[in-house]
């Protein structure tokens, strides 16, 4: 199960044109056929939607300004740069350009500097992830404009990005572990969830879609919802038992418990996984896990592009990361040893140094 169905939309019929365009039509039996504006799913089009079920007309909007941040938007909306991305990527962006589009869409293109950029940014400056997004976000759609011919420059290029001090989600440590398994026992959907990610790694986006489908020759074959990279887990021997005891015949192992159904998204899988991590008093939630197997891996020995294989990173950044962080861990342990040896320590047990010196003092 590659892809999740998308939500159908009730009395909603699908049309190619000869143009091999495909469009949306509302029509209820044989009554007014409308055609629904926008992508399938999009905010225009559940809109004009849900008017239509309730008997209004679809609302007219202002016609879209040539050249306007809202006319380019649009265009990248429509662009095969925007479709080839994940769906969950596609709605993140959507989500954010819509929202900067409220407010600034009817600025013409040229218009927008880096001191515009800086000024969203700072308008953002409470929410320091937010504006981070935001000048992400900024930067794909020029970026992209750039290439079309629609832009000159990319104006989100070089504008600083507010510090954020978080570091992100906690990782899990053997007590929090232990504390999700005394709480949740075999058997349970919480503790297969864990076992899943704490034996693979994976991110919550490919834990809640993994069915018997993905599973080949003993390992976890599927590729990533993120990026779309290629994963091949080896199963541990108490994953697969686990995996073995599942007979809920549908195309993924998890379920949601009251309905036994799968869960409808990641955010809803992460949602209720949260809901356990707060039952077993455990701080933090599914990515702590995946960070926390990272860190294992990298001081175990890992490499960068043994961690970038298992994980699912196509740059060497996210690797480099951990297997830094091992190496300080590692040096500083070498250098821990070496104190115990520090001639200036007054303790006998560190051998000749600056205790015989006391003590040869204090006999004098």
């Amino acid at each position: 199960m590659e892809d999740m169905p998308r939500r159908r939309y009730q009395y909603v019929q699908r049309q190619v044109t000869r143009h091999d365009t495909v469009v949306w039509y509302f029509r209820i039996g044989a009554g007014k056929r409308t055609r629904l504006p926008g992508d399938y799913g999009s905010d225009e089009f559940v809109k004009a939607w849900r008017e239509l079920m309730v008997g209004q007309e679809v609302s007219k909007d202002k016609p879209v300004g040539k050249f306007t941040l809202r006319w380019l938007v649009n265009k990248y909306f429509e662009s095969a740069a925007f479709k080839g991305l994940a769906s969950s990527t596609q709605d993140n962006r959507r989500r954010i350009l819509n929202e900067v589009c409220k407010t600034g869409g009817n600025m013409l293109v040229a218009q927008i500097d880096r001191a515009t950029i800086a000024a969203g940014r700072d308008r953002r400056a409470s929410t320091p992830h937010a504006a981070i997004n935001f000048m992400k976000i900024m930067g794909y759609l020029f970026e992209w404009a750039v290439d079309a011919g629609y832009a000159r420059e990319n104006p989100a290029r070089g504008v600083k990005r507010p510090k954020v001090k978080s570091e992100g989600f906690k990782p899990w440590s053997a007590e929090d572990v232990i504390a999700f398994y005394q709480k949740h026992g075999p058997g349970t959907q919480a503790r297969l969830a864990i076992e899943m990610i704490l034996f693979t790694g994976l991110r919550r986006g490919d834990v809640w879609r993994i069915g018997p489908q993905h599973i080949r020759n003993g390992a976890i074959d599927i590729k990533a919802e993120k990026n779309k990279a290629a994963l091949f887990i080896k199963l541990h021997p108490v994953l697969m038992e686990s995996l073995d005891r599942v007979k809920t015949g549908h195309l993924a192992y998890l379920v949601t418990p009251v309905h036994g159904r799968p869960f409808k998204s990641k955010e809803s899988f992460g949602n209720w996984f949260g809901k356990m991590c707060a039952e077993a008093g455990v701080p933090s939630r599914a990515h702590g896990i995946r960070k926390t197997v990272a860190q294992q891996l990298a001081e175990a020995g890992g490499s960068n592009a043994e961690l970038k294989a298992l994980f699912g990173w196509s740059s060497d950044a996210m690797a480099a990361l951990y297997t830094r962080n091992a190496d300080k861990r590692k040096l500083a342990e070498a250098a821990t040893e070496k104190l115990k040896v520090n001639s200036l320590s007054p303790h006998p047990e560190t051998g000749e140094g600056l205790a015989d010196n006391i003590e040869a003092k204090s006999a004098t």
